[in-house]
């Protein structure tokens, strides 16, 4: 698993997949493409709304 849910509400991620994640998010232009932060797309990604 490369994240986990903390008791303050907050997820931690593995380092080497936020930076997977960054460069998808920047390669692939999401927030120029759909107006989303970098922030609402890897919570949608670990909700599972995001399939990469």
């Amino acid at each position: 698993m490369n994240f986990h849910y903390k008791g303050d509400g907050f997820i931690k991620i593995n380092d080497e997949m936020l930076d997977r994640l960054g460069v998808y998010f920047v390669y692939h232009n999401v927030y120029e493409t759909y107006g989303i932060t970098f922030e609402i797309f890897v919570e949608r990604w670990v909700r599972g709304i995001v399939e990469i």
